[in-house]
């Protein structure tokens, strides 16, 4: 038996042999008064024999009848002890249950998590782009997985560019929202399932229940994972995604509770930064 399992055999009540010995002692207490008695009545000449056996049946079922109480109370005691001990031993196969649920609840979560990883990882690498060729504007080059995401970005740059030559005072989310819509007029069809892949994963990572006291931290493991894969001109096009009239809803508010831009770096220009909370690029809240 393993040492630090509890021992859950009920033991034997410490009156049990007290009770026994009590028992004894009155049958012998009997006889001898019993007997004594006869000693007496036989000094005295008269004729006593029923009187003796009398007396003898009396005592004994007199203290027939106190034993059993002593004997009912004895096992009592040990029906108590059985019932606790049954009780401690059902309380610890409960929390044996539940720590195995939450064993079983995490490692189906982790296999759901990790394989909307595989799918977006899979997804990144399917995008495919054609640009033209730098040394031969009519010829094109095929751009695969990842890098497709700076040119896209340059689709972007330029839409924008137009934007606020056509509306230099307007302001700064107006000119990202037009130069989304025209960026996604020929782009959205490309890219469009990878964002809505992105904010499912993310969006079952937050409604997934923990039990840890640290329910925040734990599901911010798994978002800094997701973050790690995000490359720095995803994180770009994602920020004006959020911003557009093509962003998901409640996408922008899952960046700023999970902090999804704390790496960005490149933005179409430094004030718009401020379109989004702090915590998009921080800590998350």
């Amino acid at each position: 038996m393993n040492q630090d399992e509890p021992n859950l055999s009920p033991p034997k009540p410490r009156n049990t042999n007290f009770t026994e010995l009590i028992g004894w002692s009155g049958f012998v207490v009997v006889i001898f008064v019993w007997y004594g008695y006869g000693l007496w009545h036989e000094g005295s000449n008269t004729d006593s024999s029923f009187d003796r056996l009398n007396t003898l049946f009396s005592g004994l079922a007199s203290w027939g009848v106190i034993f059993a109480i002593l004997l009912q109370k004895s096992e009592l005691a040990l029906q108590r002890k059985e019932l606790e001990l049954t009780r401690i031993e059902v309380r610890g196969q409960k929390e044996q249950l539940e720590a195995q649920n939450v064993t079983l609840r995490k490692q189906n979560f982790e296999n759901t998590f990790f394989s909307l990883i595989s799918l977006y990882i899979s997804i990144v690498d399917s995008v495919e782009i054609h640009v033209p060729q730098l040394d031969s504007p009519r010829r094109d080059v095929t751009i695969k997985g990842r890098e497709c995401f700076l040119h896209l970005f340059h689709d972007l740059k330029r839409e924008y560019a137009r934007a606020h030559k056509e509306a230099a005072n307007a302001d700064d989310l107006a000119l990202c929202i037009s130069a989304y819509d025209h960026f996604a007029a020929y782009r959205q069809s490309l890219i469009g399932h990878y964002f809505s892949t992105l904010f499912k994963i993310i969006q079952f990572v937050d409604n997934s229940e923990f039990v840890d006291e640290s329910e925040i931290e734990e599901k911010q493991i798994y978002i800094n994972l997701l973050k790690a894969q995000l490359s720095t001109y995803e994180l770009s096009l994602l920020f004006y995604n959020s911003l557009s009239n093509y962003g998901l809803k409640h996408f922008k508010l899952y960046i700023e509770k999970c902090g999804l831009l704390e790496n960005l770096s490149v933005l179409l220009a430094p004030g718009h930064k401020k379109l989004y909370r702090e915590s998009a690029f921080g800590k998350p809240s």
